[in-house]
């Protein structure tokens, strides 16, 4: 495992947002971009020892952890510049983006929107966009719940309702597990962002086959073959056949926390892609 002597710590500052990263390593730049609803679901694949022979860069994303939060909506667009000046910042000019859940999205949008500063894609189980059926089914049993839950004030309860909806009824004790005994009430705090603000972003998002055709960056697509719902395995399987030249990948024995429940298989992936 990396020894904290390796690791730099920081933030800069894009657009009035403060952004906290982490990086280790010298080599082709990489950069996580972790999924909605906590930031810190790429904590255990940054230590991992196969990706010591990158530059590693790891970002918390506006409304997670220590970075700031905007006052305004933050659309996934918004997202990907910040990601994209916090590279800047750093002396990155192109990097491979490895995305997860939302994050993925995020991670598309920036490869469309700025071309030129995406080397590679590795996708995680992008968020449902576009839907399969099983969609129809995530949003009645657990993400409109959640945001009943969460207009109503109560965000545990929102975010039990949506975590277990997309990652299984033992998510807490995996959280707690990998990431230590108060791990979940940092995830409660993240997640006021998620429900309140990333949701919409979500929803807001628009993909169609015209415009993720216009992706030109190599893309790896990964889903989980035991996730809690279909729903992002139907929408990883619609964007490999829509992305010029996209390798779908089948990740054995993990579903959506996969960044978790096997952070090497998970780091050993990003290599490969590479």
């Amino acid at each position: 495992m990396t020894t904290t002597h390796d690791i730099t710590t920081g933030t800069v500052e894009v657009e009035g947002v403060r952004l906290r990263y982490r990086e280790r390593g010298t080599g082709a730049p990489v950069l996580l971009l972790h999924a909605g609803g906590f930031g810190e679901w790429f904590s255990r694949v940054f230590d991992e020892p196969a990706l010591d022979g990158v530059r590693l860069v790891e970002m918390q994303r506006a409304g997670y952890g220590e970075s700031s939060t905007p006052e305004g909506h933050v659309t996934f667009a918004d997202h990907a510049r910040h990601a994209r000046g916090l590279l800047r910042g750093l002396g990155i000019e192109r990097a491979t983006w490895v995305g997860h859940s939302s994050s993925a999205s995020m991670a598309l949008q920036g490869a469309i929107d700025a071309p030129g500063t995406v080397e590679r894609l590795v996708l995680l189980e992008p968020a449902p966009s576009p839907a399969g059926p099983s969609a129809e089914e995530l949003v009645r049993t657990a993400v409109g719940p959640a945001i009943g839950a969460a207009q109503a004030g109560d965000f545990r309860g929102a975010t039990d309702a949506f975590m277990t909806g997309v990652c299984g009824p033992g998510w807490a004790d995996l959280v707690r597990e990998r990431l230590g005994a108060d791990a979940v009430e940092r995830l409660l705090r993240d997640s006021r962002f998620f429900l309140t603000d990333e949701v919409v972003a979500a929803m807001e998002w628009p993909i169609d086959e015209p415009t993720a055709a216009r992706v030109t960056a190599p893309t790896t697509l990964v889903y989980g073959d035991s996730p809690a719902t279909t729903a992002h395995e139907e929408t990883t399987r619609a964007l490999a056949g829509w992305i010029p030249g996209a390798e779908l990948v089948v990740l054995p024995g993990v579903g959506h926390a996969m960044t978790l429940e096997d952070p090497p298989a998970v780091a050993r992936l990003i290599a490969d892609a590479m």
